[in-house]
Parts: structure tokens; C-alpha cells; sequence
């Protein structure tokens, strides 16, 4: 499964659930007390389909591509997601908690109204694309 970590160095990389240190600094990231955002960009039409941005907690999380789907690994606990694209920056910013009783939180991100603002939802797992 492809997930995407931030280490505390800063550095942001993509690797999978078996990925334990950051390949920059060799520090060893704590995934046992973490757990998960899987996000989906939902698809859009040629105009609106390059990369958004991602921002958990104000922190850039790097980009997802036009229907990727990923899991974020962040510590237990709230988190504000803020989803960017080249074209509008306005976003619905929802909170989301993840907990060892409930690891991962499932949402997706679309366009709403015209493309002026991004929508991200809760969405339930059989809703995802398989990673």
C-alpha cells in the first residue's frame, strides 16, 4: 500500500504500511502510536486535472495526482486537512480525528460548484479506489 510520511527533518517521501526511517536522515518514524488519512482526488475534466496540493495541520504533505489515492500517516489525534490546486486555494478544511480505535480516516477531494473551491468530504472505505 502506498502511504506518504513526513519525518521530522522535514522531509516528505512516499514509501509503503513496512516503511519505518526516513531515507534522508535515518531517523526512525513512530508509526506505532500513528494513524492514517486515505485521501482520494476525485477525477476531473483535462482543465482542472493536475496535482493538489496538501496540507495537514498547515504542514505540506506534497501533491496528489487526478484519481490517486494515498494514506497520509499522522499522529493519533485532530487534524485540519487543507487541500490546494494551482487555481483556487479556498477549501472546506475539515478536522479529522484518528484514533487507535479508529487508525484510518477516509476522504475525498473534488471540485465544488464552478472550480473555485475544493470540497473534502468523509467518505467510507468501500468508496475508495484500491491503492
Amino acid at each position: 500500500m502506498k502511504c506518504r510520511f513526513r519525518c521530522g527533518c522535514g522531509n516528505v517521501f512516499d514509501g509503503n504500511e513496512y516503511t519505518n526511517v526516513c531515507p534522508r536522515c535515518g531517523r526512525p518514524l513512530p508509526v506505532q502510536s500513528c494513524g492514517a488519512l486515505q485521501l482520494y482526488r476525485m477525477g476531473n475534466f483535462a482543465g482542472m486535472a493536475v496535482g493538489m496540493g496538501i496540507y495537514i495541520d498547515d504542514v505540506p504533505f506534497g501533491h496528489i495526482a487526478n484519481k490517486e489515492s494515498i494514506r497520509l500517516i499522522v499522529p493519533y489525534g485532530t487534524h485540519k486537512i487543507h487541500v490546494t490546486h494551482t487555481t483556487t486555494r479556498a477549501c472546506n478544511d475539515p478536522l479529522v480525528t484518528v484514533t487507535p480505535q479508529m487508525p484510518v480516516a477516509f476522504m475525498k477531494a473534488h471540485f465544488a460548484g464552478m472550480g473555485f473551491t475544493i470540497q473534502v468530504d468523509f467518505a467510507r472505505p468501500e468508496e475508495m479506489p484500491p491503492i
